[in-house]
Protein backbone atom coordinates (compact mmCIF):
# COMPACT_ATOMS: atom_id res chain seq x y z
CA UNK A 1 0.00 0.00 0.00
CA UNK A 2 1.20 3.63 -1.04
CA UNK A 3 1.72 5.94 1.51
CA UNK A 4 -0.80 7.91 0.20
CA UNK A 5 -3.32 5.04 0.52
CA UNK A 6 -2.23 5.02 3.90
CA UNK A 7 -2.99 8.37 4.62
CA UNK A 8 -7.01 8.42 3.22
CA UNK A 9 -7.38 5.04 5.14
CA UNK A 10 -6.20 6.42 8.70
CA UNK A 11 -9.43 6.72 10.14
CA UNK A 12 -10.32 2.95 9.09
CA UNK A 13 -6.54 1.62 10.15
CA UNK A 14 -7.70 3.23 14.11
CA UNK A 15 -11.05 1.64 13.89
CA UNK A 16 -9.30 -1.84 13.15
CA UNK A 17 -6.25 -1.26 15.54
CA UNK A 18 -9.05 -0.36 18.42
CA UNK A 19 -10.92 -3.74 17.65
CA UNK A 20 -7.23 -5.67 17.85
CA UNK A 21 -6.25 -3.95 20.78
CA UNK A 22 -9.79 -5.18 22.55
CA UNK A 23 -9.55 -8.50 21.71
CA UNK A 24 -6.01 -8.86 23.62
CA UNK A 25 -7.93 -8.36 26.51
CA UNK A 26 -9.75 -11.35 28.51
CA UNK A 27 -12.64 -9.62 28.37
CA UNK A 28 -14.52 -7.11 26.17
CA UNK A 29 -13.98 -3.42 27.31
CA UNK A 30 -16.91 -1.54 28.99
CA UNK A 31 -18.17 1.06 27.35
CA UNK A 32 -16.70 3.97 29.28
CA UNK A 33 -13.12 2.90 28.08
CA UNK A 34 -11.26 3.55 25.16
CA UNK A 35 -7.55 1.73 23.54
CA UNK A 36 -4.63 3.76 23.14
CA UNK A 37 -2.96 3.09 19.82
CA UNK A 38 -0.28 3.09 17.65
CA UNK A 39 -1.04 4.00 13.95
CA UNK A 40 -0.42 6.06 11.11
CA UNK A 41 -1.50 10.02 11.95
CA UNK A 42 -2.58 12.65 9.13
CA UNK A 43 -4.12 16.10 10.36
CA UNK A 44 -5.84 17.58 7.08
CA UNK A 45 -6.76 21.57 6.80
CA UNK A 46 -9.97 21.98 4.36
CA UNK A 47 -10.57 25.19 3.02
CA UNK A 48 -12.87 26.35 0.39
CA UNK A 49 -11.18 27.02 -3.28
CA UNK A 50 -12.42 27.57 -6.73
CA UNK A 51 -10.96 25.34 -9.53
CA UNK A 52 -9.46 27.37 -12.50
CA UNK A 53 -7.63 26.74 -15.78
CA UNK A 54 -4.09 27.57 -15.14
CA UNK A 55 -4.67 28.88 -18.79
CA UNK A 56 -7.19 30.30 -20.41
CA UNK A 57 -7.46 31.44 -24.07
CA UNK A 58 -9.43 34.82 -24.87
CA UNK A 59 -10.81 34.64 -28.43
CA UNK A 60 -11.00 38.05 -30.38
CA UNK A 61 -10.77 39.48 -33.45
CA UNK A 62 -7.93 40.95 -34.65
CA UNK A 63 -9.34 42.25 -38.04
CA UNK A 64 -8.92 46.65 -38.55
CA UNK A 65 -11.91 47.73 -37.73
CA UNK A 66 -15.13 45.79 -37.31
CA UNK A 67 -16.59 42.55 -39.43
CA UNK A 68 -19.21 40.38 -39.00
CA UNK A 69 -19.64 37.17 -37.68
CA UNK A 70 -21.21 34.29 -39.82
CA UNK A 71 -20.13 31.10 -37.93
CA UNK A 72 -19.60 30.28 -34.14
CA UNK A 73 -18.38 27.32 -32.33
CA UNK A 74 -21.53 26.23 -29.80
CA UNK A 75 -21.30 27.25 -26.47
CA UNK A 76 -19.61 24.60 -24.01
CA UNK A 77 -18.42 22.30 -27.09
CA UNK A 78 -15.67 20.51 -26.54
CA UNK A 79 -13.08 21.56 -28.66
CA UNK A 80 -9.50 20.53 -29.73
CA UNK A 81 -6.29 22.60 -30.83
CA UNK A 82 -6.74 23.38 -34.14
CA UNK A 83 -11.01 23.41 -34.30
CA UNK A 84 -12.79 26.20 -35.93
CA UNK A 85 -13.93 28.59 -32.85
CA UNK A 86 -15.37 31.48 -35.20
CA UNK A 87 -15.55 32.65 -38.70
CA UNK A 88 -16.20 36.27 -39.48
CA UNK A 89 -17.07 37.73 -43.34
CA UNK A 90 -14.16 37.67 -45.81
CA UNK A 91 -16.00 39.18 -48.81
CA UNK A 92 -14.77 42.49 -48.82
CA UNK A 93 -10.89 41.61 -47.80
CA UNK A 94 -11.05 39.37 -50.63
CA UNK A 95 -12.12 41.94 -53.19
CA UNK A 96 -9.41 44.10 -51.73
CA UNK A 97 -7.02 41.29 -52.07
CA UNK A 98 -7.58 40.72 -56.21
CA UNK A 99 -6.89 44.47 -55.84
CA UNK A 100 -3.58 44.27 -54.36
CA UNK A 101 -2.21 41.42 -56.02
CA UNK A 102 -2.22 43.35 -59.32
CA UNK A 103 -0.90 46.14 -57.98
CA UNK A 104 2.27 43.70 -56.57
CA UNK A 105 2.32 42.57 -59.96
CA UNK A 106 2.70 45.65 -61.67
CA UNK A 107 5.33 47.00 -59.44
CA UNK A 108 7.25 43.47 -59.81
CA UNK A 109 7.35 43.81 -63.45
CA UNK A 110 8.24 47.52 -63.56
CA UNK A 111 11.19 47.07 -61.45
CA UNK A 112 12.16 43.85 -63.59
CA UNK A 113 12.07 46.18 -66.94
CA UNK A 114 14.12 48.96 -65.01
CA UNK A 115 16.96 46.89 -64.00
CA UNK A 116 17.12 44.85 -67.16
CA UNK A 117 15.83 47.30 -69.71
CA UNK A 118 15.64 50.61 -68.99
CA UNK A 119 19.17 51.12 -67.01
CA UNK A 120 21.06 49.57 -69.26
CA UNK A 121 19.28 51.20 -72.31
CA UNK A 122 20.11 54.57 -70.95
CA UNK A 123 24.06 53.91 -70.31
CA UNK A 124 23.93 51.99 -73.76
CA UNK A 125 22.80 55.14 -75.30
CA UNK A 126 25.75 57.95 -72.82
CA UNK A 127 27.98 55.81 -73.77
CA UNK A 128 27.54 55.25 -77.63
CA UNK A 129 27.50 59.59 -77.44
CA UNK A 130 30.68 59.73 -75.73
CA UNK A 131 32.15 57.77 -78.05
CA UNK A 132 30.90 59.85 -80.76
CA UNK A 133 31.39 62.95 -79.07
CA UNK A 134 35.21 61.32 -78.70
CA UNK A 135 35.93 60.53 -82.64
CA UNK A 136 34.15 64.08 -83.68
CA UNK A 137 36.24 65.43 -81.02
CA UNK A 138 39.51 64.00 -82.24
CA UNK A 139 38.72 65.09 -85.94
CA UNK A 140 38.13 68.67 -85.30
CA UNK A 141 41.51 68.44 -83.32
CA UNK A 142 43.43 67.41 -86.56
CA UNK A 143 41.65 69.66 -88.52
CA UNK A 144 42.77 72.23 -86.15
CA UNK A 145 46.14 71.21 -86.08
CA UNK A 146 46.46 71.41 -90.22
CA UNK A 147 44.23 74.34 -90.50
CA UNK A 148 47.37 75.73 -88.40
CA UNK A 149 50.18 74.40 -90.75
CA UNK A 150 48.22 75.93 -93.17
CA UNK A 151 47.43 79.36 -91.25
CA UNK A 152 51.68 79.01 -91.54
CA UNK A 153 51.96 78.99 -95.37
CA UNK A 154 49.89 81.49 -95.60
CA UNK A 155 46.90 79.63 -97.25
CA UNK A 156 44.60 80.13 -94.31
CA UNK A 157 43.72 83.24 -92.36
CA UNK A 158 43.56 83.76 -88.65
CA UNK A 159 40.10 83.91 -88.66
CA UNK A 160 39.50 80.46 -90.30
CA UNK A 161 41.81 79.37 -87.41
CA UNK A 162 40.39 80.73 -84.63
CA UNK A 163 37.04 79.44 -85.38
CA UNK A 164 38.22 75.44 -85.69
CA UNK A 165 39.86 76.04 -82.48
CA UNK A 166 36.61 77.44 -81.47
CA UNK A 167 34.76 74.57 -82.80
CA UNK A 168 37.11 72.29 -80.85
CA UNK A 169 36.64 73.75 -77.65
CA UNK A 170 32.44 73.25 -78.30
CA UNK A 171 32.79 69.52 -78.89
CA UNK A 172 35.84 69.16 -76.01
CA UNK A 173 32.84 71.03 -73.61
CA UNK A 174 30.02 69.01 -75.35
CA UNK A 175 32.33 65.28 -74.51
CA UNK A 176 32.94 66.37 -70.72
CA UNK A 177 29.27 66.90 -70.28
CA UNK A 178 28.63 63.64 -71.71
CA UNK A 179 31.22 62.05 -69.43
CA UNK A 180 29.46 63.68 -66.47
CA UNK A 181 26.17 62.75 -67.09
CA UNK A 182 27.09 59.77 -67.53
CA UNK A 183 29.21 59.63 -64.49
CA UNK A 184 25.76 61.08 -62.40
CA UNK A 185 23.29 58.18 -64.08
CA UNK A 186 25.40 55.77 -63.00
CA UNK A 187 26.13 57.12 -59.33
CA UNK A 188 22.58 59.05 -58.85
CA UNK A 189 19.94 58.81 -61.19
CA UNK A 190 19.65 55.33 -61.90
CA UNK A 191 20.43 54.05 -57.96
CA UNK A 192 17.67 56.15 -56.87
CA UNK A 193 15.59 55.50 -60.06
CA UNK A 194 15.90 51.62 -58.66
CA UNK A 195 15.16 52.23 -54.98
CA UNK A 196 11.97 53.77 -55.66
CA UNK A 197 10.82 51.11 -57.97
CA UNK A 198 12.06 48.48 -55.25
CA UNK A 199 10.26 50.72 -52.47
CA UNK A 200 7.11 50.86 -54.50
CA UNK A 201 7.26 46.81 -55.01
CA UNK A 202 8.17 46.30 -51.22
CA UNK A 203 5.41 48.69 -50.14
CA UNK A 204 3.12 46.64 -52.52
CA UNK A 205 4.44 43.10 -50.84
CA UNK A 206 3.72 44.43 -47.38
CA UNK A 207 -0.09 45.70 -48.22
CA UNK A 208 -0.28 42.21 -49.57
CA UNK A 209 0.62 40.41 -46.95
CA UNK A 210 -0.96 42.44 -44.34
CA UNK A 211 -4.32 41.89 -46.77
CA UNK A 212 -3.40 37.92 -46.70
CA UNK A 213 -3.20 38.02 -42.89
CA UNK A 214 -6.22 39.58 -42.24
CA UNK A 215 -8.03 37.46 -44.54
CA UNK A 216 -6.48 34.23 -42.36
CA UNK A 217 -8.16 36.28 -39.30
CA UNK A 218 -11.26 35.67 -40.29
CA UNK A 219 -10.98 31.93 -39.38
CA UNK A 220 -10.11 31.89 -35.83
CA UNK A 221 -8.96 28.34 -34.74
CA UNK A 222 -8.55 27.21 -31.34
CA UNK A 223 -4.82 27.33 -30.07
CA UNK A 224 -5.30 24.95 -26.91
CA UNK A 225 -7.94 22.03 -26.19
CA UNK A 226 -10.75 23.05 -24.10
CA UNK A 227 -14.81 23.93 -23.60
CA UNK A 228 -16.25 26.60 -25.41
CA UNK A 229 -17.10 29.38 -22.97
CA UNK A 230 -19.33 32.84 -24.05
CA UNK A 231 -18.39 36.36 -22.57
CA UNK A 232 -20.93 38.97 -22.48
CA UNK A 233 -19.95 42.15 -24.26
CA UNK A 234 -21.56 45.62 -25.48
CA UNK A 235 -23.34 44.78 -29.09
CA UNK A 236 -25.14 48.25 -29.68
CA UNK A 237 -27.33 49.17 -27.03
CA UNK A 238 -27.41 45.35 -25.79
CA UNK A 239 -24.89 43.34 -22.96
CA UNK A 240 -24.68 39.95 -24.06
CA UNK A 241 -22.96 37.06 -25.57
CA UNK A 242 -22.43 37.39 -29.50
CA UNK A 243 -24.31 35.49 -31.98
CA UNK A 244 -23.94 34.66 -36.02
CA UNK A 245 -24.49 38.17 -37.47
CA UNK A 246 -23.28 40.09 -34.84
CA UNK A 247 -20.73 43.06 -35.60
CA UNK A 248 -17.61 42.39 -33.83
CA UNK A 249 -14.66 45.25 -33.63
CA UNK A 250 -10.86 44.79 -33.13
CA UNK A 251 -9.66 43.17 -29.56
CA UNK A 252 -13.30 42.70 -28.84
CA UNK A 253 -13.34 39.35 -26.89
CA UNK A 254 -15.76 36.86 -27.58
CA UNK A 255 -15.18 33.61 -26.13
CA UNK A 256 -13.31 32.34 -23.55
CA UNK A 257 -11.04 28.94 -24.27
CA UNK A 258 -10.21 27.38 -20.30
CA UNK A 259 -7.00 24.48 -20.72
CA UNK A 260 -8.74 21.63 -18.74
CA UNK A 261 -5.69 19.66 -18.95
CA UNK A 262 -4.00 22.15 -16.27
CA UNK A 263 -6.46 22.66 -13.50
CA UNK A 264 -5.26 24.74 -10.39
CA UNK A 265 -7.20 25.79 -7.47
CA UNK A 266 -6.94 28.90 -5.58
CA UNK A 267 -7.73 28.84 -1.71
CA UNK A 268 -7.43 31.69 0.92
CA UNK A 269 -6.15 30.23 4.16
CA UNK A 270 -6.64 32.57 7.62
CA UNK A 271 -3.38 34.39 8.67
CA UNK A 272 -3.72 32.08 11.73
CA UNK A 273 -3.65 28.63 10.26
CA UNK A 274 -0.53 29.41 7.60
CA UNK A 275 1.06 26.70 9.34
CA UNK A 276 -0.71 24.68 8.36
CA UNK A 277 0.17 25.34 4.48
CA UNK A 278 3.10 24.48 3.28
CA UNK A 279 4.41 24.07 -0.21
CA UNK A 280 4.66 20.35 -1.55
CA UNK A 281 1.98 19.25 0.73
CA UNK A 282 0.12 16.85 -0.60
CA UNK A 283 -3.99 17.78 -0.91
CA UNK A 284 -7.12 15.94 -1.83
CA UNK A 285 -9.41 18.52 -3.61
CA UNK A 286 -13.75 17.69 -3.74
CA UNK A 287 -15.64 19.53 -6.09
CA UNK A 288 -18.97 20.50 -4.70
CA UNK A 289 -20.75 18.96 -7.62
CA UNK A 290 -19.20 15.87 -7.54
CA UNK A 291 -18.84 15.25 -3.58
CA UNK A 292 -17.92 11.77 -4.78
CA UNK A 293 -15.00 12.52 -6.74
CA UNK A 294 -11.30 12.56 -5.26
CA UNK A 295 -8.53 14.92 -6.56
CA UNK A 296 -5.03 14.79 -5.62
CA UNK A 297 -3.37 17.55 -6.00
CA UNK A 298 -0.12 19.45 -4.29
CA UNK A 299 0.42 23.06 -3.16
CA UNK A 300 2.26 24.75 -5.08
CA UNK A 301 2.94 28.31 -3.87
CA UNK A 302 1.84 30.56 -0.91
CA UNK A 303 1.94 34.33 -1.39
CA UNK A 304 4.20 35.82 0.41
CA UNK A 305 2.25 38.86 1.31
CA UNK A 306 -1.04 38.76 3.78
CA UNK A 307 -4.21 40.84 2.25
CA UNK A 308 -7.86 41.88 3.28
CA UNK A 309 -11.00 40.12 1.55
CA UNK A 310 -13.80 42.76 1.06
CA UNK A 311 -15.98 39.78 2.74
CA UNK A 312 -14.49 39.51 6.13
CA UNK A 313 -13.58 41.56 9.04
CA UNK A 314 -10.99 44.13 8.60
CA UNK A 315 -8.66 42.51 11.14
CA UNK A 316 -8.56 39.35 9.30
CA UNK A 317 -5.49 38.87 6.75
CA UNK A 318 -5.67 35.74 4.16
CA UNK A 319 -2.35 34.33 1.91
CA UNK A 320 -3.42 33.38 -1.29
CA UNK A 321 -2.78 29.74 -2.00
CA UNK A 322 -2.63 27.75 -5.38
CA UNK A 323 -2.77 23.92 -5.17
CA UNK A 324 -2.07 22.32 -8.81
CA UNK A 325 -4.09 19.11 -10.06
CA UNK A 326 -2.11 15.80 -10.94
CA UNK A 327 -5.33 14.30 -12.36
CA UNK A 328 -7.56 16.26 -13.90
CA UNK A 329 -11.28 14.68 -13.98
CA UNK A 330 -13.40 15.43 -17.94
CA UNK A 331 -16.16 16.28 -16.00
CA UNK A 332 -14.22 19.67 -13.99
CA UNK A 333 -15.21 22.81 -15.45
CA UNK A 334 -13.97 26.57 -14.54
CA UNK A 335 -15.03 28.04 -11.56
CA UNK A 336 -16.28 25.09 -9.68
CA UNK A 337 -16.59 25.64 -6.11
CA UNK A 338 -14.29 22.88 -4.38
CA UNK A 339 -13.23 21.84 -0.91
CA UNK A 340 -9.21 21.67 -0.46
CA UNK A 341 -8.13 18.79 1.81
CA UNK A 342 -4.22 19.98 2.85
CA UNK A 343 -2.71 17.38 4.67
CA UNK A 344 -0.72 19.68 6.96
CA UNK A 345 0.65 17.07 9.82
CA UNK A 346 1.41 13.44 9.00
CA UNK A 347 3.84 10.12 11.20
CA UNK A 348 3.83 6.83 9.97
CA UNK A 349 3.52 5.75 13.61
CA UNK A 350 2.03 7.99 16.72
CA UNK A 351 0.63 7.41 19.98
CA UNK A 352 -3.52 8.29 19.68
CA UNK A 353 -5.65 8.71 22.28
CA UNK A 354 -9.36 9.54 21.16
CA UNK A 355 -10.32 13.61 22.23
CA UNK A 356 -13.34 12.54 24.47
CA UNK A 357 -11.13 10.78 26.88
CA UNK A 358 -8.41 13.79 27.29
CA UNK A 359 -9.37 16.27 30.34
CA UNK A 360 -8.00 19.80 30.56
CA UNK A 361 -7.58 21.60 34.20
CA UNK A 362 -6.49 25.23 33.11
CA UNK A 363 -3.72 24.53 29.90
CA UNK A 364 -2.48 20.73 31.35
CA UNK A 365 -4.56 18.26 29.28
CA UNK A 366 -4.62 14.92 31.57
CA UNK A 367 -6.57 11.57 31.00
CA UNK A 368 -7.93 8.86 33.47
CA UNK A 369 -5.77 5.20 32.46
CA UNK A 370 -7.41 2.20 33.79
CA UNK A 371 -5.22 -0.14 35.51
CA UNK A 372 -5.60 -3.45 36.80
CA UNK A 373 -6.87 -2.41 40.54
CA UNK A 374 -7.30 1.30 40.24
CA UNK A 375 -7.36 4.56 37.93
CA UNK A 376 -5.09 6.27 37.62
CA UNK A 377 -4.78 10.12 36.82
CA UNK A 378 -1.89 10.95 34.25
CA UNK A 379 -0.55 14.39 32.81
CA UNK A 380 -0.42 14.18 29.21
CA UNK A 381 2.03 16.20 26.54
CA UNK A 382 0.04 16.49 23.55
CA UNK A 383 1.33 16.61 19.60
CA UNK A 384 -0.94 17.79 17.05
CA UNK A 385 -5.13 16.72 16.86
CA UNK A 386 -7.67 15.57 13.68
CA UNK A 387 -11.38 15.58 14.27
CA UNK A 388 -10.97 12.19 16.40
CA UNK A 389 -7.44 11.91 18.40
CA UNK A 390 -4.88 13.78 19.90
CA UNK A 391 -1.11 12.85 19.36
CA UNK A 392 0.21 11.81 22.88
CA UNK A 393 3.98 13.10 23.15
CA UNK A 394 4.50 12.05 26.59
CA UNK A 395 1.82 10.36 29.20
CA UNK A 396 0.64 7.21 27.57
CA UNK A 397 1.83 3.97 26.20
CA UNK A 398 -0.10 1.71 23.12
CA UNK A 399 -2.22 -0.69 24.72
CA UNK A 400 -3.54 1.47 27.75
CA UNK A 401 -6.95 1.78 28.21
CA UNK A 402 -8.09 5.23 29.02
CA UNK A 403 -11.70 5.94 30.88
CA UNK A 404 -13.91 7.98 28.47
CA UNK A 405 -15.97 10.63 30.58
Amino acid sequence: MNRRAGILLAAAAAGAAAVAAVGLRTSPAPADEAAVTQEPFSVWAVYEGRLEARRVELVMSTLAGSASLVELAPEGASINAGDLLARFDDAQLRRELLTLERDYALAESALESLINAKLPLELQDLALKLAEADQQLEAERQFLADSEELQSEGLLSPLEVAQQAAKVDQLRARREALERQQSLTERYLHPAEQARAEATLEAARQALALAREQLSACVVEAPVSGRVAYLPLHIGSEYRTARVGDTIFRNQPLLSLPDMSDVVVHCQVPEAELARVAPGAEVVVVPVAYPDLRLNGRVETVSTVAQRLPDQAAWQKFFRVVVALEDPDPRLRSGMSVYAQVLSYYRDEAVLVPRVAVEWRGEQPRCRVRGARKEEVRSLVLGPANATHYQVIEGLEPGEWVVVP
